[in-house]
């Protein structure tokens, strides 16, 4: 996904919106404009009506970046990873609307899900070693190892697991009076 935000970025119109709609999985929160205090200001009427417009054509364009961005991703995926997608009870709703925040969200979950046929204790118990083994090496950025650990770790989240065995805590430290 880093690809396509930095792509979105350099590419469409306020492309930092949708940047950031990838990267935190959640809608850019436009600020509306504050009513003008005075309405018999005309300077502060104006402004203020001006401000109004390049808010709501920000939210239209926004609004169109996300079905372009619903495109290029979909259009990007494999068929393989489409045929995938298309079987997630959110589909059909995530495809009428052309979503792509949903989408990304539902791409997301297969990522990190494990193979539903999979027993869970087993993929959590894979999630945590891949955390333990995970290691930076040499050619590897601060921000891209953190970005790993940071994935790793929801990943292991999302499974109902923690970093922490909670079974030989317990053993381990003094027991609290209430």
């Amino acid at each position: 996904m880093k690809a396509i935000a930095d792509y979105v970025g350099q590419e469409y119109t306020h492309g930092g919106d949708i940047q950031y709609l990838i990267e935190n999985l959640n809608d850019y929160q436009f600020v509306r404009p504050t009513n003008p205090a005075n309405n018999q200001d005309q300077f502060e009427l104006e402004s203020w009506k001006k401000q109004l417009d390049i808010y709501w054509k920000r939210c239209s364009i926004y609004a169109d970046n996300k079905m372009k961005l619903y495109s290029l991703i979909w259009g990007k995926s494999t068929k393989t990873t489409q045929s995938k997608l298309e079987t997630h009870q959110d589909f059909q709703q995530c495809k009428s609307e052309c979503d792509s925040l949903k989408l990304m969200k539902i791409i997301r979950e297969f990522v990190f899900k494990s193979d539903d046929r999979q027993y869970k204790y087993k993929a959590e118990n894979q999630a945590r070693r891949n955390y333990y083994n995970l290691r930076q090496t040499p050619d590897m950025s601060c921000q891209e190892y953190f970005e790993k650990v940071r994935s790793i770790t929801e990943v292991l989240k999302s499974l109902g697991g923690s970093l922490v065995d909670d079974m030989y805590l317990k053993d381990e430290l003094p027991k609290r009076e209430p």
